[in-house]
Formats: structure tokens, sequence, C-alpha cells
């Protein structure tokens, strides 16, 4: 495992979605997580814009939750989207978002 595949899982993406989203071939992105070898820069660039997409939709999602008419149940049916590309493209990161957005909502229960 590699820091790249942990950053892989985080986001929820398959090898074959990070290798169309990153536009690479599904090789290199096995590769890039099954060894020490480091994908270049830009991949990493692209990684930090999805996290960020992620991390943003789900402030986004928390921000605008009616705290006050909101009770437990609601969090299961919490649904939101990832704005920009390529995070939107995939159902891993709206999951990642998804769960960041009810753990901070959930704090309203704790």
């Amino acid at each position: 495992m590699s820091n790249f595949s942990d950053v892989m899982g985080y986001i929820g993406l398959s090898p074959d979605e990070a290798a169309a989203a990153l536009k690479v071939s599904e090789a290199e992105i096995v590769r890039w997580c099954d060894t020490n070898e480091a994908p270049p820069i830009h991949i990493w660039q692209s990684l930090v814009r999805m996290l960020d997409e992620i991390r943003i939709s789900a402030e986004e999602a928390a921000k605008s939750a009616d705290l006050d008419q909101l009770d437990a149940t609601d969090l299961n049916r919490i649904n939101l989207m990832v704005p920009g590309q390529p995070a939107s493209d995939f159902a891993g990161p709206k999951r990642a978002a998804t769960a960041l957005a009810v753990a901070a909502i959930a704090r309203v229960f704790v």
C-alpha cells in the first residue's frame, strides 16, 4: 500500500474511476497504489482538487442544514451533490462528502 492508495481509498474511487478522472491508464493507478512509485505532481494536484470539492460540498451541506428542525432520523436521508469535475462524476466522492456532512451535522446530537 502507498499514500496514493490511502488517498484513493479516502476519496472512494475505484482504479478504473481514478484512471478516467485522472486521465491515465488503470495500470498506472494500480502501480501507484501497490508500489512505492509515486505519481507525477499533476496527479497529486488533481487529487487535492477532488479532496477540496468533497470538503466544500460537505461544509456547504452542513451549513445549510436546518438544525432547529433536524432529528437524528434525518441523518440517514442526507443527499448532496459534489460540484465541479471530476469528483462529481463518481459515486465514491459523493459518498465521502455525504459522510463528512453527516458527521458534521451529527455533532448537534453529541
